[in-house]
């Protein structure tokens, strides 16, 4: 008897999906830091960048002297 050819013949059904979040933090994303930071308002956030935009610019500046 013939073996009747299917449609998916040698094509390998689809790998499910991964977390994304759970990828991220196999990536090395400290997911932590991540949620902490969405929980900050955005006038919070915005504080937080501009320390931290400043701290790295005087560290520039050290860096020259």
């Amino acid at each position: 008897m013939k073996q009747r050819k299917t449609k998916n013949a040698g094509i390998t059904p689809p790998r499910p999906r991964k977390d994304p979040i759970r990828a991220a933090a196999d990536y090395g994303i400290d997911i932590k830091m991540l949620f902490d930071n969405i929980a900050r308002t955005p006038a919070e956030r915005i504080r937080r960048h501009q320390i931290a935009l400043e701290t790295f610019r005087a560290l520039r500046r050290a860096k020259r002297v």
